[in-house]
Parts: C-alpha cells; structure tokens; sequence
C-alpha cells in the first residue's frame, strides 16, 4: 500500500480493495509515516501504541439504506436474475448504488409477467397465450394475448377471443341442436365477432380443414 502524498492522510488501497483507505481505516494509533510493526512503542513516538489494523474499507458517497430498502433491493435482484433467464438481454437503468424503490419492483413485476406469458405459444397457431380456461370437467381453452373470454349464445358455452373480438376457441359442452356430443372448435383469427366472422376452422394439429368435418370438431369430455 503506497502513501498517496506526504499531506494526505489517504493511501492507495490493495488491489481488490477498490478505493482509497483514509487514515482512520486503521487502528486508531496507528501513524500514517512508521508504524511499529511488531515493537512496543512510546505514546510520543511515531506509531502511537497499538498495531495498525486493516479492516474493510467502507462504501463512501452513499446514505445507508434502511433494513426495509436492504429487503426491497434484495427483491428486485431476485427480479432481475428471473428476467434475464427469459431475457439474458434485458437490459436495466439503474440509480448509482441500485434500486430499492416500490415503484421500481412493481415495473420489474410487470416485465416479468409479460415475458412468461409470451414464453407460453400455443404450437396450433404460433400466437402467444396469456390464459388458460377450464371447465368444471376439466377441458381447457386458450386465451391468446390480447384476447378475451365471454360465454356463448348458448350460456353453457365458452368463447375465447382474439384481440379483434373473433373466435379463438370454443367449448360446446352440450354440442350443438343437430349434435349433443360436447366437442370444441378452434379457428384462426377472423375478421370480427360472430360465427361470420371468425377466421377458418382448424383440427387438433393446427391444420385448416372445413368448418363442418369431424376434424373440425375437437373432442371433449
């Protein structure tokens, strides 16, 4: 460690230490010009009477953070780490120090949510889903992002919408008046609401076919 001036009381810190040691960073006797190492000294004499101890320089520059910004800081790193497995190139502004505010979490929460939705594609159309509606016996829709989800004419029944109102799912669980067999339908994305407009009907893969083959009816419980 190398004295910086002969006015300063401000050393060069060890490598790793990162910064400047001040004086008082030391013992409390120790003399910034000889200290005694490993000799008893007089209370006159340079070095004072102790041994110089280092101990870890602190963080200069900074307030302290309160124990409950400590614990909100440590939430957003938690954030930030769940946001970068999704998108290691997310990228982050941050105040000198680190974030320890409500709002800054909250925005983090947000960024979160979408990135799993997004992560969530339903294979038979390639649009990502934002929830999943099920039934009391268990069968499932997909609601795509952007979407809705409002009953049927028949009340029993559950449409799922695209963003532009049009027919992403549907569950019949009691069929239709010229088929009781409880069957689903999934469309691609139409030009409106109503049967009409929405888009072609599509089989279990993903396929187009027509609207009134059996590919076009998905079996349900």
């Amino acid at each position: 460690m190398r004295r910086i001036s002969d006015f300063d009381d401000f050393y060069e810190a060890p490598l790793g230490l990162g910064g400047a040691l001040e004086l008082r960073d030391f013992g409390e006797e120790a003399n910034s010009r000889s200290p005694n190492w490993g000799r008893h000294a007089s209370r006159h004499s340079w070095g004072g009477e102790e041994f110089a101890q280092a101990r870890p320089p602190t963080r200069r520059g900074l307030p302290a953070r309160s124990p409950a910004q400590e614990q909100m800081a440590d939430q957003i790193g938690i954030l930030m780490r769940q946001i970068r497995r999704l998108n290691p190139n997310e990228a982050f502004l941050e105040p000198p120090g680190g974030s320890s505010s409500v709002q800054a979490r909250g925005n983090l929460h947000r960024r979160l949510e979408e990135l799993q939705r997004a992560q969530i594609v339903d294979p038979r159309t390639g649009l990502p889903i934002q929830r999943y509606i099920v039934d009391p016996r268990g069968n499932i829709a997909f609601e795509p992002l952007g979407g809705s989800t409002v009953p049927g004419a028949n009340p029993v029944d559950t449409h799922t919408r695209y963003s532009n109102g049009s027919n992403y799912h549907r569950m019949n669980p009691r069929g239709h008046w010229y088929d009781p067999t409880p069957h689903g339908h999934g469309h691609l994305m139409g030009t409106g609401r109503g049967k009409n407009n929405q888009g072609p009907s599509l089989d279990i893969y993903g396929n187009v076919v027509p609207y009134d083959s059996p590919e076009a009816h998905w079996p349900i419980r």
